[in-house]
């Protein structure tokens, strides 16, 4: 039996969006990033697409540019992104085929030597498709086998998907048995560890679980008994929560129990002493071990989803609703034939679970991702679908526009796609635009020294006008803030020498309009679909917002012309927010 035992650092991945909502910046990481490539890593991990978006968008950071440089920094250690083979990043189906491919072979350019790949579940055809093309790049692939607790998901369930994933051997490295949730037991996952062993054929495996339920550290150690010689953790400060157990505890009792590592520990403590000190700085929280919770193992949400749903809940003042929805979610997925909760069916039944309970009736609205997961584009479920809501989606006039759908242009090429968003985009910045619609993308000057520029809203600033100018005349300046543009627009006031300006904004009503159409969700809009003085009819779709990962239709309540749009590409908006008026009966 191998005694030895390898790590895949969470730190800068898993962990960081369990813990911190991927809110980590560059200039957090590259102090320290040398001193991560000698702890002994057998990979580090780093983000993937859905994290893209929040570096863009809240750290007005180039994720391209984090990979180059950590790849730079950490020369020794393969570093592990990540791909989807269904979409770039939301869970609509749609993506080009070839966009994926650009996505693993600039993530390859850029610096990524390991895959991990979650969303292939019902799918192996595709998986094969895309793993023989990040092999053909040099990459390392790493498939998960996506656990799940549930009355259908059984050892000889187990024993099935292993022997698929060995199927194809000649297109992956090693397997990786991830309980995103934290639901598996000690007694579990010893079952699971030799199942899988038993019909793998030999490929080495890895583990990986959350802490959500408290039994992680303890999973850990079974596994290490049954046989893995790789798990996942995270240095100290970002470990527990709902996040990985910690490498230093982990490591400790392994060797407790008789097993070693090549981990350089004087490198391992000061990568941990360096993010403490960041988690003190910044203000953000330190992992701290979870109590057990029953409740927790029946609606069994990801440790990430979770952080990611508290915070939205938090942000249209429904935080209490929270344990609310936790029950939609637990009967949700019932109705749904007990999926792995696990991207992209976390964010789906979840997603569902939360229209559930802020319209006040079940299935009022139903996702367009719920729509097609019930029509069987997300795979066939280990157990039937419920069929009062089988009945239900299929009585809905959406369902009928996503009968014998396919997703449009998936064989458009690469250049055909770059002349219709953009002809003078790279190839990164193309997949970024499809990535992150609405957002432009930026690029700041060379530096020598890495220090991203956060994202600054632009304070009123003291303005001396000219001594003459012209009567009624505004004056037009570009204001840089921190390397980010505004444009000022400076209103001349008489008989005053200094005057408090602000860049233009426009004003929304304190009171809803008749004929407002309003977002019922935080989110992103991702696209205005009418143009003032267009006619609409009632359910048309006039906006379409990004909210938990997904893409939603905004549609209009009423038929009308569309009046006024108070919203832009790109925009956050919040529950309730206005984003349009159309007014009813316009002729």
């Amino acid at each position: 039996m191998n005694k030895k035992i390898e790590f895949v650092d969470q730190t800068l991945r898993d962990a960081q969006q369990s813990n911190w909502a991927f809110l980590m910046r560059t200039d957090m990481i590259t102090p320290i990033a040398e001193i991560m490539d000698k702890v002994g890593y057998r990979a580090i991990a780093t983000v993937g697409s859905q994290a893209f978006t929040v570096q863009v968008r809240n750290l007005n950071e180039d994720p391209w540019e984090r990979i180059r440089i950590l790849s730079q920094l950490i020369k020794r250690t393969p570093l592990r992104g990540s791909y989807q083979i269904g979409s770039l990043s939301s869970f609509d189906l749609s993506t080009p085929r070839d966009i994926i491919t650009l996505w693993i072979k600039r993530s390859v350019a850029n610096g990524i030597r390991s895959f991990w790949i979650c969303d292939y579940q019902t799918d192996m055809e595709k998986f094969v498709y895309f793993a023989r093309i990040a092999k053909a790049e040099g990459a390392e692939i790493v498939p998960a086998l996506m656990y799940t607790s549930s009355p259908v998901h059984t050892n000889e369930h187990w024993a099935r998907k292993t022997r698929l994933l060995a199927e194809a051997k000649d297109c992956l490295d090693r397997i990786m048995i991830e309980d995103a949730s934290g639901v598996i037991t000690p007694e579990g996952t010893r079952e699971l560890v030799s199942t899988v062993q038993k019909n793998c054929e030999g490929l080495s495996l890895e583990f990986h679980s959350h802490c959500n339920s408290g039994l992680a550290p303890l999973c850990y150690l079974e596994a290490i008994q049954s046989g893995v010689t790789t798990v996942h953790t995270a240095v100290v400060p970002l470990a527990n929560g709902t996040s990985l157990p910690a490498t230093e505890a982990i490591l400790r009792n392994a060797r407790r129990l008789g097993y070693s590592s090549d981990l350089d520990e004087d490198a391992l403590a000061a990568v941990s002493a360096h993010f403490r000190k960041i988690a003190e700085k910044e203000g953000l929280p330190i992992g701290v071990p979870m109590e057990y919770d029953l409740f927790h193992f029946e609606h069994q949400v990801p440790g990430g989803m979770m952080t990611n749903l508290t915070r939205q809940l938090r942000e249209v003042g429904m935080e209490h609703r929270l344990d609310e929805i936790l029950e939609e979610v637990v009967q949700v997925r019932k109705e749904f034939g007990y999926p792995v909760m696990a991207t992209p069916y976390s964010q789906i039944v979840g997603a569902q679970a939360v229209e559930n309970v802020v319209s006040g009736e079940r299935y009022k609205q139903i996702t367009d991702e719920a729509i097609k997961y019930v029509l069987g584009y997300y795979g066939e479920p280990v157990v039937p679908i419920d069929q009062n809501l089988v009945d239900r989606v299929i009585r809905l006039p959406r369902t009928k526009e996503f009968l014998n759908w396919k997703p449009e242009g998936y064989l458009k090429s690469v250049e055909k796609l770059r002349g219709e968003i953009g002809p003078e985009l790279s190839d990164d910045d193309l997949l970024l635009r499809i990535l992150i619609p609405g957002r432009p993308v930026k690029r700041d000057e060379p530096k020598e020294k890495v220090i991203p520029t956060p994202k600054v809203t632009p304070t009123p600033v003291e303005v001396e006008l000219p001594s003459s100018p012209p009567p009624d005349s505004p004056m037009e300046f570009s204001v840089d803030v921190d390397g980010e543009v505004f444009r000022v627009k400076i209103l001349p006031v008489r008989h005053k020498t200094n005057k408090t300006i602000e860049a233009e904004r426009p004003k929304r009503p304190k009171e809803l309009p008749p004929g407002a159409v309003v977002s019922g969700m935080a989110g992103i809009i991702i696209a205005i679909k009418v143009k003032v003085g267009g006619r609409v009819s009632e359910s048309d779709v006039v906006a379409t917002i990004e909210a938990m990962k997904m893409r939603r239709e905004v549609q209009s309540p009423h038929g009308g012309v569309v009046k006024e749009i108070w919203v832009s590409q790109g925009e956050m908006v919040n529950s309730g927010d206005l984003l349009m008026v159309v007014e009813i009966n316009a002729q």
